[in-house]
């Protein structure tokens, strides 16, 4: 039996296991620390950011990318009226029963009870125009309440995971922020995980706060 495919019926059980343990994790309020040094003024649309969570689910992420993993979750930063807020695809943080891309404030996304460590990163040579329609892609696919993909289905973008939608968003404003992902884990021919810190560890992005 090969180790590729032993791998592959890890991931496939892991990630079984994970997808019915969230669904009954539910954060109802967040009684975590805000961060008081997060660079509001110089973020802009289209950045990225990266935590290491803290939950079940983070962890179940964290020693399946056992390799390189630093980061478990991933999101697109856009601005909404005045306020930095993150667009994200996320499992057990649903408080209607149902996990779907959501929009949430910045310090929310980097509350002490969810990240551990966390950064922000820019994408080196995408001008703002280019990275605003990435962030407004995403937007758009919350606001059409697209669920969280618990299948991890690459070919498949009527649910979404969360480096999938970070993907699929720059994809639409012409960008490959893949190019330089040289690791993807294959559950089957369908089935493909980018890790987040497979995405960190682009060389083209710029990372410009850390924790």
């Amino acid at each position: 039996m090969s180790k590729a495919w032993c791998h592959r019926a890890l991931l496939m059980t892991v990630v079984a296991i994970l997808a019915m343990t969230v669904s009954c994790l539910r954060v109802v309020e967040e009684d975590g620390k805000v961060r008081d040094d997060l660079p509001l003024d110089s973020l802009r649309d289209g950045d990225l950011v990266f935590r290491e969570g803290i939950g079940p689910e983070s962890q179940a992420v964290l020693q399946l990318d056992s390799t390189s993993g630093q980061f478990s979750h991933v999101g697109i930063v856009v601005s909404d009226n005045g306020k930095w807020k993150v667009v994200h695809a996320v499992p057990g943080e649903s408080d209607a029963g149902i996990d779907r891309v959501k929009i949430e404030p910045i310090d929310t996304f980097f509350l002490s009870t969810r990240a551990e460590h966390g950064a922000i990163m820019r994408l080196r040579g995408c001008d703002d125009i280019t990275a605003q329609k990435a962030a407004h892609e995403a937007v758009r696919y919350a606001k059409r309440g697209v669920p969280f993909d618990y299948n991890y289905s690459w070919v498949d973008t009527t649910r979404l995971y969360c480096t999938q939608l970070i993907a699929v968003a720059y994809s639409s404003a012409g960008v490959n922020i893949l190019e330089h992902v040289t690791r993807m884990t294959e559950m089957n021919t369908k089935n493909i995980i980018i890790f987040p810190s497979d995405i960190a560890s682009n060389d083209s992005l710029r990372v410009f706060f850390k924790f």
